[in-house]
């Protein structure tokens, strides 16, 4: 750079770069400026057109870039018709994953299935029941699921087949759930026929009976028969170790059961915790299952343990 004026030196240096830069060009994947002094050659012998674009994706099986997958579209939330997630949204968390050892009544319990009438069980999860934890679902008693979200559960809960139906009318789209012989399959099966003489799952009224709706001291003598044995002779359990198990007459354990809950134990058990029905007791093959009436009685019995 010695003898050179300044401007010749800028001069010098810029060049020197320009050709740097263009010993380059031959290698990258595209065409160059006009404006250069001559043509790299290109890393493809064609050009990638919109053509071209298109019949890759069609060879390899892929969506355009950018365009949606129809079925990553979100589902508005009164029109998931799909069991598992109804009930893993809805009833899990009480119910189990399965319908099975959860805090409450176990729901995939065959005898339960045949013994709970379709309506009371859509009038439970509609309206809850009073005073326990079982809140109300129906969206117009304050929970979040449609009429046809109901349905569904129902009749998986029940073994009813059924199709899902859009229902149109004049500027409103609805759906509706119907038996079909033919339609979707309940994912937990058919439930078992009911055995002979099994109780109703409802107390029956003290009218059409004739009298009260339960005698604890006849409850009593059921109680000894069939629930001492794994409870005590008064309901304040077993010892097991060095542990008192099966305790039943906890005044607080009791208030947070209704009658109700207490009739369908006594009919359905929890086979899921290893606790028999009303028509068995492990080890004894002489058992004789229990009337509509004892259940009544027996259900006095445990209700007077709460100190009503």
């Amino acid at each position: 750079m010695f003898g050179r004026t300044l401007e010749q030196a800028m001069v010098w240096r810029a060049t020197g770069a320009r050709q740097r830069v263009f010993s380059w060009l031959p290698f990258l994947p595209f065409s160059p400026s006009p404006r250069l002094p001559f043509s790299p050659a290109p890393l493809l012998p064609f050009s990638l057109s919109p053509f071209l674009l298109v019949s890759l994706s069609l060879l390899t099986g892929c969506d355009l870039p950018g365009r949606p997958d129809p079925a990553d579209r979100p589902v508005p939330a009164d029109r998931v018709m799909d069991f598992d997630k109804l009930y893993r949204q809805n009833c899990a968390g009480c119910h189990g994953q399965e319908g099975k050892l959860g805090p409450a009544p176990p729901l995939h319990d065959p005898l339960f299935r045949a013994l709970v009438p379709e309506e009371e069980l859509k009038d439970i999860i509609t309206k809850g029941r009073n005073k326990t934890l079982m809140p109300a679902f129906a969206r117009e008693n304050g929970g979040t699921l449609t009429a046809a979200q109901i349905q569904v559960l129902v009749n998986e809960i029940k073994g009813i087949t059924y199709k899902i139906v859009d229902k149109q009318e004049p500027g409103l789209v609805s759906i509706e759930v119907v038996p079909d012989a033919s339609g979707i399959s309940p994912k937990w099966g058919m439930p078992a026929k009911a055995p002979e003489g099994l109780p109703s799952y409802r107390e029956p009224s003290a009218s059409a009976k004739g009298g009260d709706a339960g005698n604890k001291k006849k409850g009593a003598v059921v109680f000894a028969r069939a629930c001492a044995e794994c409870h005590g002779n008064q309901g304040q359990g077993i010892g097991r170790g060095s542990e008192k198990v099966n305790t039943i007459n906890d005044r607080v354990f009791l208030a947070l059961m209704s009658n109700q809950v207490l009739r369908r134990y006594a009919i359905t058990g929890r086979p899921d915790l290893g606790m028999p029905s009303f028509d068995a007791r492990p080890g004894d093959p002489q058992f004789v299952p229990l009337t509509d009436r004892e259940v009544t009685d027996l259900v006095a019995l445990l209700a007077s343990w709460r100190g009503e």
